[in-house]
């Protein structure tokens, strides 16, 4: 397990610079590249204008981002459109702990379930939101959402 020293979590929000550029950063690491298939500056903007940025930094750096969308209340639906750590800090941990922070989000603010959708084949996310209590829920072409319910937890 990853010390946690010098980590720190917030709730912020990230320009659409930093958005960007994370993304960018990042996109290589990703098991489908984002800039395959969408344009990453829109949706930069996209994650700006309508989603939660759950980050986590190591002094001043930032290692973990997901953009979430706590935007139906009256279902109490939440939505990880991507959680994404640095390659260096991959399997350390620091996947669960953002997660975490999510879901504790999600039972403070009433909302009862959360979803993530991602590609069928992508192995290590299917284990990954599997081990934190997500069981799949639908499977659209190559496209397999997880749903993770607080009262399963």
């Amino acid at each position: 397990m990853y010390e946690e020293k010098n980590i720190s979590f917030y709730l912020n929000k990230l320009s659409i610079e930093e958005i960007e550029r994370y993304l960018i950063l990042n996109d290589n690491n990703l098991f489908e590249r984002l800039s395959a298939r969408l344009n990453i500056h829109e949706y930069s903007k996209k994650l700006y204008k309508n989603a939660l940025h759950f980050t986590l930094y190591k002094y001043d750096s930032l290692i973990g981002f997901s953009p979430c969308y706590f935007n139906d209340k009256v279902t109490g639906k939440a939505y990880i459109s991507a959680l994404i750590i640095r390659k260096n800090y991959q399997g350390l941990g620091l996947e669960e702990k953002l997660l975490g922070y999510i879901k504790t989000y999600a039972k403070h603010n009433n909302y009862n379930e959360i979803n993530v959708s991602f590609h069928c084949k992508n192995i290590q996310s299917i284990k990954f939101y599997e081990d934190n209590f997500f069981v799949k829920s639908a499977q659209n072409s190559d496209v397999c959402t997880f749903k993770f319910h607080q009262d399963n937890n």
